[in-house]
């Protein structure tokens, strides 16, 4: 304030409305992209160019105040009386306050770049502590610069020296952050990317074709060819990576039925033939799900070469669509009575050719259990499962995948139609050949922590902790934590 007219007046008001416009700003950032899902691919390049030029900006700004600093220290001007600092003005001890916010100012760093990699692999509470030192830090260092800037013999209109001193000291005063994401980790693991896709689009994704009514269209109907990824919300890291990969598509953030879920989706005709159905011809997915890929590229073939669709060509692309697993509505049949209803045509799966596809499966299908059997209240029994779960219309798929892991068995449900289990009860196989996959191919997922919770069990089953009493309760409290149960 420094004896400025209404300094003590504008000073408190800029800061509230600096305030108030970063929350605002804040707040409609994290609802675009979330759940409004406006963060599309051509957005988020924008925001990166511009997070880059303001990192570029402001070290040009910090440039220019350790140049004007040194301009005048290391050459001072007769004005300055030839000495540095200048004549009259008393400098602050450099080991003394200053040395001690240097020591808060690192410690922020350290504290922050910590709840960052606890957000990064889901620790809640990490992240919340570090996240709560890193403030409480701030506040103690803020306090202690005003103490500094409070007992300084000069001000910042005292010259060069005063002016380098306050813009250096309260501009360069910002913890340190890491910067970390799911693309550098798959980058620096073992995962051949392109097969991951693959394997989680075999598990989780849909090629639709979407027919609406329409009264732009010239026959009333508008035909859309969508694919799409639906994963739980947890999991809009792996969309994000997959969004990245693809460089195409949208990613939305909706709540149906209490669940809130994450969607990838791809439906412009460029963007699907030119990015999503080339990867699925390198990369060819296994399960039956490539039956509905060979009929959704027919489909978008005949729409690609004929924009503005004749009726022979819309009643191709419906026989088509009634091949597909969802078939043709019966509105739609009368609608159009000359459609042909052709037949599901089953897919004979293929060897599995790279286990990065089963990583990225095992993202949405692999499942650890631990099962803990009580009589009385009391633990008699701990066994350790891991299995799969696939319509029995896989069948094949799941004896190629128990022939690559080379253990476990497959089993039918007898009270679940259509469906058939790949099961492994042994912990030893479990151990060197489960968890050893996942060891060297890691999870990227939410799975993952699960994944770590059942390694950590299985290596206390093989030390033989589960048949002591501290072993039974460990396990139990490691179990109360997994899958639906961890928050």
């Amino acid at each position: 304030m420094h004896g400025f007219e209404s300094a003590g007046v504008w000073l408190p008001l800029s800061l509230v409305l600096l305030i108030a416009s970063m929350s605002f700003w804040f707040r409609d950032v994290i609802s675009e992209g979330t759940y409004l899902g406006n963060h599309t691919l051509a957005v988020q390049k924008g925001l990166n160019m511009g997070v880059a030029l303001f990192i570029v900006s402001e070290a040009l700004f910090f440039l220019a105040i350790f140049w004007a600093y040194f301009h005048s220290a290391l050459s001072p001007t007769v004005e300055l009386g030839t000495q540095w600092p200048p004549i009259g003005i008393e400098a602050i001890n450099a080991f003394e306050l200053p040395l001690l916010n240097t020591v808060l100012l690192l410690a922020s760093g350290v504290t922050i770049t910590y709840a960052h990699h606890c957000l990064i692999q889901g620790n809640r509470n990490g992240a919340l502590y570090g996240g709560f030192f890193t403030i409480l830090l701030a506040i103690v260092f803020t306090g202690f610069q005003g103490v500094e800037y409070s007992v300084s013999s000069f001000t910042i209109s005292d010259g060069a020296f005063g002016s380098c001193f306050y813009f250096g000291t309260g501009l360069i005063s910002a913890p340190i952050i890491s910067t970390n994401n799911n693309t550098s980790d798959i980058n620096n693991s073992n995962i051949d990317f392109p097969y991951w896709v693959t394997g989680l689009s075999d598990a989780e994704s849909s090629f639709s074709i979407r027919v609406a009514k329409s009264t732009t269209r010239k026959h009333g109907i508008r035909i859309t060819p969508i694919f799409s990824i639906e994963l739980h919300a947890r999991d809009r890291d792996l969309l994000d990576l997959i969004r990245y990969y693809f460089k195409v598509g949208t990613i939305i953030v909706r709540v149906r039925g209490g669940k809130s879920t994450a969607l990838y989706i791809v439906h412009s005709l460029k963007d699907l033939k030119e990015k999503i159905i080339p990867h699925f011809v390198k990369y060819p997915l296994l399960t039956q799900k490539k039956s509905d890929f060979i009929i959704f590229s027919k489909v978008l073939r005949i729409m690609v070469k004929n924009k503005h669709l004749t009726y022979e060509n819309i009643i191709k692309i419906l026989s088509l669509k009634s091949c597909t697993k969802k078939g043709l509505s019966s509105n739609l049949v009368n609608l159009f009575p000359t459609v042909k209803i052709g037949k599901i045509i089953p897919i004979l799966s293929e060897k599995i050719v790279s286990k990065s596809w089963l990583i990225g499966f095992l993202e949405r299908k692999g499942n650890f259990y631990i099962n803990i059997k009580e009589i009385n209240n009391e633990i008699k029994r701990i066994t350790a499962v891991f299995s799969i779960t696939q319509h029995s219309e896989d069948t094949h798929l799941m004896s190629l995948i128990k022939d690559y892991l080379n253990c476990g068995n497959l089993k039918s449900v007898p009270t679940i139609p259509n469906i058939v289990n790949f099961v492994v009860y042994s912990t030893q196989d479990i151990s060197h050949k489960i968890i050893t996959l996942f060891n060297n191919c890691p999870l990227i997922g939410t799975k993952r922590f699960d994944c770590q919770d059942f390694s950590e069990v299985v290596s206390l089953m093989e030390k033989g902790e589960h048949l002591t009493e501290h072993g039974k309760k460990r396990i139990a409290l490691i179990k109360g934590k997994m899958n639906t149960k961890r928050k």
